[in-house]
């Protein structure tokens, strides 16, 4: 089979129709890439990953201006810098793909090193909080649009991958003197000197100065920012500015920890955690071994990050205090890939040796988790399951995968492709002060996440999602009720008296969720920054959480095993009068959803939305499918009650529900006490052939 791709033509930023004019050039060329595998890539399947995002982007590439389009100007500098590093990084390793375009590099080098993006100006027409000069700006047409500590390190980046690969691109000396002089001069300058730092973000002025190391061979630069900045973080770790005690990472250090903002951010402390893969640059610079006291410190974190970010099926265990601004945003999870990249390659911050494997691991599911999201040529729409973005526009789309590319072109220049991939056991990460509870293993992943603090819509002290091994959502994503799982008082009004699943407002003075079993045994406090954090393997996992209000309380206990998680809820009474029904909720994902309740003699028996209520003494558990994920539930022993399938509505942080059924246990005047033990079981079904679109939500269909 041969392609002849025809060159995209069209005017300026008339990004979709040109893309629908090649959708089928590019097509063909992902019909030519070699599929990946999926799960354990070496240095070629990384390479080809390359590959496939390349021939999804090449509509973008405007040969009238000689570089991509993004759709955004102020993009433009950043994308075409994330193009250059998979087109210089293709040609340093002789790869043969759509990936390697050597015109393209030198072209793309030429444009990044000119004035725009360069800017060398005493002042920006405007007031910019973030101006430095000299420094790149987003834009590539003339004109000034906008500065960002997070511009000036991705650019270098591009352009030393280009330095790096001069000889095998034949890059005019011109284009290489212009590399080494801009990043030097941007790396000495004082926005990015110590002591100037980004909020904590001490990521990007360690990367410029790590390409100023390497493109001058010069790095006392590096040697002394590192040592600085590193230290100064650390001092902020210990004063819980930087930090939390369980070593949550705050976004705003200069505002209380308490704030909502600073409740956790998975995503920039993978960002900021990246500073780490320029560690072993940094000490061949001259830098002094740091102090064994800093060396655990920074041990212990990675291995609550690793841990508590991160599934085995790649995807982020995403909770932000930035809540709907960054969550569930492809672009952001494949910026906070880099992190998992540097965990994967910093041995020397690794408790466990055994960690570098399983980084690798959920590193390269990752990727495999964004083919699956592909459609018919495109990049996927960059918000995930569905979940609105505020403005989502294509430079999102394209960006998340020009970002997933650059991903796997790091990879393969750190070597990860000869590191032999390893299944991760069953672990966890434990935040006791929030009664935040992150689960992974090889058949699903959860979290629980007690305190909100009004951060997101979701929480409490029940599972707030449920995810398959692939990361297919099973319960939801992060629905309230009746669109989650937990336990809801009703009075005889129908009115909700007390919910389990509803996330604190404020830190509560005692943990609202405890372990009572774990490889740590009961953990019932807040340890400060412990040198062995609440986070690593599991065989068996135990955790209590209580809820309480008026003359009712609600127990749940959660035991977590590898294929199955283990459920009791215990509603109990004290005292008082009048009706009222305790109902346990079990729900669904995807609008298309059924459930079966699987009775004792009699057959399996359809639940219907409207239907009439089961007896629950005949059942023995129920089987809910969903269009892209399916679960058990059996009842550990006999119920009394009755079942029901009841509809739900689409929520923000829970964009396609399926049915809840609703399981009322007790009702009445009188009851002092229920309970129900359940035992859930994810379970993967076959992906339909649309399952791109159902993996991110209903918006992703084409």
């Amino acid at each position: 089979m041969a392609c002849k791709l025809a060159p995209a033509h069209g005017r300026r930023f008339s990004i979709p129709d040109r893309l629908t004019r090649a959708a089928a050039a590019a097509a063909c060329l992902v019909a030519l890439i070699t599929p990946a595998p999926a799960q354990a890539y070496d240095d070629a399947g990384y390479l080809n990953f390359t590959d496939r995002v390349a021939a999804q982007l090449e509509p973008a590439w405007s040969p009238a201006d000689g570089y991509y389009l993004s759709g955004s100007p102020a993009l433009d500098s950043r994308f075409n810098a994330a193009m250059l590093l998979v087109h210089a990084t293709a040609a340093r390793y002789g790869h043969a793909g759509a990936s390697r375009n050597d015109e393209r590099a030198r072209r793309l080098a030429q444009v990044l090193t000119a004035s725009p993006p360069f800017f060398s100006g005493a002042a920006a027409p405007w007031p910019d909080p973030m101006f430095h000069s000299p420094g790149w700006v987003g834009n590539l047409i003339p004109g000034y649009s906008v500065m960002d500590k997070a511009i000036d390190p991705k650019i270098a980046e591009g352009l030393f991958a280009a330095w790096q690969a001069r000889d095998a691109l034949a890059l005019p000396q011109e284009t290489s003197a212009a590399i080494v002089q801009e990043i030097s001069a941007v790396a000495h300058g004082a926005f990015f000197r110590f002591p100037n730092v980004r909020l904590n973000q001490i990521n990007w002025p360690l990367e410029m100065a790590a390409y100023d190391a390497l493109t001058t061979g010069h790095g006392e630069l590096l040697r002394d920012e590192y040592r600085l900045q590193v230290a100064r973080f650390l001092e902020g770790a210990r004063a819980d500015t930087n930090l939390s005690p369980s070593y949550r990472f705050h976004y705003v250090p200069r505002v209380s920890a308490a704030r909502a903002i600073n409740l956790d951010s998975a995503e920039y402390a993978n960002i900021t955690l990246h500073f780490l893969a320029f560690y072993d640059d940094a000490r061949r610079a001259g830098m002094p071994e740091p102090p064994a006291a800093d060396v655990r410190l920074l041990r212990a974190w990675v291995q609550r990050a690793l841990f508590g970010y991160w599934t085995h099926a790649g995807l982020l265990n995403w909770d932000t205090g930035l809540g709907m601004k960054r969550w569930m945003k492809g672009k952001t999870w494949a910026y906070a890939q880099q992190g998992l990249l540097a965990m994967a390659s910093a041995s020397r911050f690794q408790r466990d040796a055994r960690s570098r494997r399983w980084a690798k691991a959920m590193f390269d599911r990752g990727l495999s988790a964004y083919r699956r999201m592909e459609g018919a040529g495109r990049p996927p729409p960059s918000n995930l399951y569905g979940v609105a973005a505020r403005r989502r526009t294509y430079s999102d789309d394209v960006m998340f995968a020009a970002r997933m590319a650059g991903n796997a072109a790091r990879a393969a220049a750190a070597g990860l492709g000869r590191v032999p991939a390893a299944e991760p056991p069953p672990f966890y990460a434990f935040d006791a002060d929030v009664g935040r509870l992150a689960v992974s293993t090889p058949a699903y992943s959860t979290a629980i996440v007690a305190v909100n603090r009004r951060a997101f819509p979701y929480g409490g002290i029940e599972l707030a999602r449920l995810f398959d091994r692939r990361g297919q959502p099973v319960t939801g994503i992060g629905g309230r009720p009746p669109a989650a799982l937990g336990v809801v008082v009703r009075d005889r009004s129908a009115r909700t008296v007390l919910a389990s699943q509803e996330g604190r407002r404020r830190d509560p003075a005692r943990p609202p969720v405890i372990l009572t079993r774990s490889p740590q045994g009961r953990v019932t406090r807040l340890e400060r920054l412990p040198a062995h954090p609440a986070a690593g393997p599991f065989r068996t996992l135990q955790a209590v959480g209580r809820r309480r209000a008026g003359r009712f309380d609600i127990t749940t206990r959660h035991t977590f095993r590898r294929a199955a998680i283990d459920e009791r809820w215990t509603v109990r009474r004290h005292g008082g009068r009048g009706f009222y029904s305790a109902v346990v909720q079990l729900p669904t994902w995807g609008a298309a959803a059924s459930a079966t309740a699987v009775r004792h003699k009699r057959g399996n028996v359809p639940l219907e939305i409207g239907g009439a209520p089961i007896p629950l003494d005949d059942v023995r558990g129920f089987r809910i499918r969903g269009p892209v994920s399916s679960y058990s539930a059996a009842l550990l022993g006999r119920a009394r009650g009755t079942v029901r399938l009841v509809p739900t509505l689409a929520e923000s942080a829970n964009p396609d529900p399926g049915p809840t059924l609703e399981l009322t246990i007790a009702s009445g005047t009188r009851f002092k006490r229920a309970r129900l033990d359940l035992r859930i079981v994810p379970r993967a079904t076959p992906l339909p052939s649309t399952h791109h679109a159902l993996l991110i939500g209903r918006t992703a269909a084409p």
